[in-house]
């Protein structure tokens, strides 16, 4: 059974585009890894993922998530408990988030960069019984574990699925070690943890959960800037992979996929990893990026897809500058996660063309609250100044703040119905209320807070943020954490943070600061609110740069005038 409408079907002029089937996508009422499963069955044998050249097929992969979920089944984890998930792209991140949703569990990703409070909050809020870790936040948890009610660690290291040749060749960080013969039963390797698994005699752990079951928590910003839980239940993820089967029907199976979206990001895990295993493709997967080693797994694997993020190709363009390597069996490039500028989609496009690649780089756009996928470009006869026109299924309204739909070509708020809009927020009826609106037409609107036009083909162009949420590579920075922070210091008198544009990341956010006392000591004050950051922020979020003023710019009506702000900053 598909999306139900409400008292009128949402206007659609790039249906024309697609077929009528295809604008009445069907869910089926299962879990993501019933769906994921039956496929996968057909595929048997063939690789599905590649880490550093081992090769897991899609049986080990069932066979792997099967162990994974008895453990955690074991474990004491049951239908709807929520299990945190603070991984790097790792084979272990893809077997938890399949394992988790295999019994019913809800996946709780959160970034491996994460401070020890963060970690902290989000255990606890969401009561997580158990957490997947990468070693080297080991530390940390061992800090903050009188603090939470987590009951089980299970300690995963990037090296775990490296096979031992590549490790000696290869120039990897120092492995973490970790003595777990003097700690107690709260630790356990990933190793470990499956061949405990193995014995284990476990009966009715497969749950029966359906598409409206909950599946993963990712986090946003929302409308307000403040970091929230983004619900996505079964059916919202495989509408998106059915949706994408459709508009991305060039993709086909044996294709390959360079999977360097972070999987905490729905970018990365639905993107990246579900969508491309569950048409039988082969996934090239990395911890970390680093431009010389993409560049080069690029030519080894001869992908039919990349993905990232602007400042991801900015960084590409640079080094493949003195290559003369080809590209002609690429099918698409997708950017998203933040805006594609003209210079960089003219120069991408440029260069595709010199490397025979027969087709234009593909913007995108989406948001978590929506499976990160709203809208598409075509490879083949991509608008330059457009952002694609909406996934099949998926409906697409330009409003005024009075709720009314705006003519073709002006700029209102983008908002987005059908169903890959969420849940709602993570115990936040009432952030959930402000985005999640029923309009006259009878319909439950996304107001993702972005502001933006539609044409009479159907085509978006993205004109802003309505939202103060700073995208820098791709992450979202909240200004308004880092503001309470620096404020929190006892000189501080008031704490503003931009966005201010940056050539590689496009963003990077800025403080602005009014001090109270110690106006003297600014350098040494400079260290203390670095210092801060540091303990309490991912370092994606610290600020590049600090400013010391004596007053913030108003508008007319007295806020902080943040535009203006911006003005005032060239790119660095």
């Amino acid at each position: 059974m598909g999306f139900l409408f409400g008292t009128k079907k949402p206007n659609a002029p790039w249906s024309k585009y697609y077929s009528d089937d295809a604008m009445n996508i069907n869910v089926p009422d299962e879990s993501v890894f019933s769906y994921f499963e039956k496929k996968a069955l057909g595929y048997g044998n063939t690789n599905c993922i590649d880490y550093y050249g081992n090769k897991v097929s899609y049986n080990e992969l069932l066979s792997k998530i099967d162990l994974c979920a008895k453990g955690l089944y074991d474990a004491g984890v049951r239908k709807g408990d929520v299990v945190t998930v603070c991984l790097p792209n790792t084979i272990e991140g893809i077997i938890s988030f399949f394992a988790i949703n295999k019994i019913g569990g809800v996946v709780n990703f959160i970034h491996p960069a994460s401070s020890e409070n963060e970690l902290k909050d989000s255990l606890n809020e969401t009561n997580s019984r158990v957490l997947m870790l990468i070693d080297t936040n080991y530390i940390k948890v061992k800090n903050i574990e009188k603090d939470i009610k987590v009951c089980k660690v299970i300690l995963v290291s990037v090296y775990g699925y490296v096979p031992f040749v590549i490790k000696l060749r290869r120039p990897f960080e120092e492995k973490i070690k970790i003595d777990l013969s003097q700690n107690n039963s709260m630790y356990v390797w990933w190793n470990t943890f499956l061949i405990r698994a193995k014995k284990l005699h476990v009966d009715n752990y497969i749950s029966d959960g359906g598409k409206d079951m909950d599946a993963i928590i990712l986090h946003s910003g929302g409308t307000t800037g403040t970091p929230k839980g983004v619900v996505l239940t079964n059916g919202n993820l495989i509408a998106f992979v059915e949706s994408a089967i459709i508009g991305q029907s060039y993709l086909v199976e044996n294709d390959t996929c360079l999977a360097l979206m972070p999987i905490f990001h729905g970018f990365g895990i639905v993107h990246s990893v579900l969508y491309p295993l569950c048409i039988g493709m082969n996934v090239i997967l990395r911890p970390k990026f680093d431009v010389k080693e993409y560049c080069n797994m690029i030519v080894k694997y001869r992908p039919q897809i990349l993905m990232g993020v602007p400042s991801l190709f900015e960084s590409l363009l640079v080094e493949w500058k003195n290559s003369d390597f080809k590209l002609d069996f690429l099918k698409c490039i997708l950017v998203g996660g933040d805006v594609l500028n003209d210079d960089l989609r003219n120069r991408i496009n440029r260069f595709l063309k010199k490397r025979g690649a027969d087709i234009k780089v593909c913007a995108g756009y989406g948001l978590s609250e929506a499976v990160c996928g709203v809208s598409l470009g075509d490879p083949k006869e991509n608008r330059d100044d457009a952002i694609g026109i909406p996934l099949p299924g998926i409906y697409v309204g330009i409003f005024d703040s009075n709720g009314k739909e705006v003519p073709y070509g002006e700029v209102g708020e983008i908002c987005v119905c059908g169903p890959t809009v969420m849940r709602g927020y993570y115990n936040n009826q009432e952030e959930t209320d402000l985005v999640l609106r029923v309009h006259k037409d009878g319909n439950i609107w996304l107001h993702t807070g972005d502001a933006g036009s539609m044409d009479e083909d159907g085509f978006i162009k993205y004109s802003s943020r309505i939202k103060r949420m700073i995208i820098s590579s791709g992450y979202n920075i909240y200004p308004n954490m880092i503001e309470k922070l620096i404020e929190s210091h006892p000189s501080v008198a008031k704490c503003t943070v931009v966005g201010i544009p940056h050539k590689r990341k496009m963003e990077v956010p800025k403080a602005y600061i009014i001090l109270k006392k110690d106006k003297s000591r600014k350098e040494l004050l400079i260290m203390d609110f670095k210092n801060l950051c540091k303990k309490n922020l991912p370092k994606y979020s610290w600020p590049f740069e600090y400013a010391f003023v004596d007053e913030l710019p108003k508008t007319r009506v007295g806020k902080v005038d943040f535009k203006k702000l911006q003005e005032g900053n060239k790119e660095e």
